[in-house]
């Protein structure tokens, strides 16, 4: 017991250092958290406590109810991968992807996904994170790389279980926990290096699906303390504009999904939270739950958040993201969305993480089907569905059986 309290204690503290750069964020020190990370992962392993975490979540009702095999996958999967490799993403129906990535923070790393202690959110439950794993199957985590996976099963680079950003199972997922904005560029690079380097990866060949979704640790820890919190945005652009250029430039053949970060006004909107969260919010997310929240007009924060999400349609949409073989598409499940259209008693304790900020994996499940819905939606016309997983899930069609770009939107036949 005493050494759960000492990891608690340790997670309190990295989570407090995160919340702004310091000179505690060396290459060393930050070397020294990841091997303390990793042995942590490596202890929770031999005690078994990964195990005993999932068994409790599933008691307390975080995870997605799991689908019998004998409920067969929602979409007709013949014509879904083009008899010859398409050279235009303009025309790319899901089975032809082949490589699946992400960039991202705690959300896409899946980080307390599975969690009901505390300490939970030290592992990262990347393998059920609905942006960038692909653990198991649909059928027991609802996730885009799963799904995908039903259209083309070689598929590869989503994360195969809990793993840490620099972990082989973390594969090309790179999102980590407290990322900003600033770590796009770092980020894009990152992901370049890691795919020239891989033996599987055929670079001018094979597709690239790429999710990106940053944003949340900007609001959280990072305008409040800024005299002019509105230059988060021309930071965001900035460096969004720099991390997609890397990518184009460097990685033919790519699809990416530019998913807006949450607004935070999606948490604060949550009733029914243990008292205990509200210590844990004022740490995480200082700018609205803490002494900083004084500091500036809530309304202008939420203003901004909103500008913040705006913003990122209009880079998706500039021509200069827009080619043959590479695309950008917003994908804005997360605009406007709000908890309490969920049919639940009880959100915090089964769609919030243990700290009620993160999510749980059954709401990793909705929002993987948001997503996936959105890309089969046409540009300009998505409107963000939330509800439960396969309530409403879109499939290609044989008149329209392209993943939707801005190029692709407006004809009426895509055949």
């Amino acid at each position: 017991m005493k050494f759960m309290y000492f990891l608690t204690f340790i997670f309190s503290l990295y989570i407090c250092l995160n919340c702004q750069k310091t000179f505690l964020d060396s290459v060393e020190n930050i070397r020294l958290f990841r091997q303390f990370k990793n042995w942590t992962l490596r202890m929770f392993e031999k005690m078994g406590e990964k195990e005993k975490m999932r068994e409790e979540a599933e008691k307390l009702h975080k995870i997605q109810d799991p689908v019998s095999k004998n409920v067969p996958f929602p979409c007709n999967l013949e014509g879904t991968r083009s008899l010859n490799v398409p050279i235009s993403v303009h025309k790319l129906r899901p089975g032809d992807i082949d490589i699946y990535a992400a960039l991202g923070d705690s959300l896409t790393a899946g980080s307390g996904a599975l969690g009901t202690k505390l300490f939970h959110l030290l592992i990262d439950n990347r393998g059920v994170s609905f942006l960038g794993g692909g653990e198991k199957t649909w059928r027991e985590y609802l996730t885009v790389a799963n799904i995908l996976k039903e259209f083309n099963p070689k598929l590869f680079g989503y994360s195969k279980t809990d793993s840490m950003t620099f972990e082989e199972s973390a594969q090309f997922n790179l999102a980590t926990l407290g990322a900003t904005s600033d770590d796009l560029p770092f980020m894009a690079e990152s992901l370049v290096k890691l795919m020239k380097n891989d033996s599987r990866v055929d670079m001018k060949n094979h597709w690239k699906f790429i999710s990106i979704m940053i944003g949340a640790n900007d609001f959280c820890s990072h305008m409040c303390y800024l005299e002019n919190p509105s230059l988060i945005i021309d930071y965001h652009e900035s460096n969004l504009t720099v991390a997609l250029r890397i990518i184009r430039d460097n990685l033919p053949r790519t699809f990416i999904a530019l998913v807006p970060p949450p607004h935070i006004w999606t948490v604060m909107d949550v009733d029914n939270k243990e008292p205990y969260c509200q210590f844990i919010l004022e740490i995480e997310c200082p700018c609205f739950f803490g002494p900083m929240t004084n500091n500036h007009n809530q309304k202008e924060l939420f203003d901004i958040m909103t500008r913040f999400q705006l913003l990122e349609e209009e880079i998706a949409n500039r021509s200069e993201f827009q080619r043959d073989d590479f695309t950008v598409v917003y994908t804005p499940f997360t605009v406007n969305l709000s908890l309490r259209n969920v049919n639940d008693d009880n959100i915090p304790k089964s769609h919030l993480s243990v700290d009620c900020f993160h999510i749980s994996q059954k709401t990793n499940a909705r929002s993987a089907n948001a997503v996936w819905n959105l890309l089969l939606m046409p540009v300009g016309e998505k409107s963000a569905v939330w509800q439960d997983p396969f309530k409403r899930f879109n499939c290609p069609t044989p008149t329209r059986p392209y993943i939707y770009t801005s190029r692709n939107s407006n004809k009426i036949d895509l055949r």
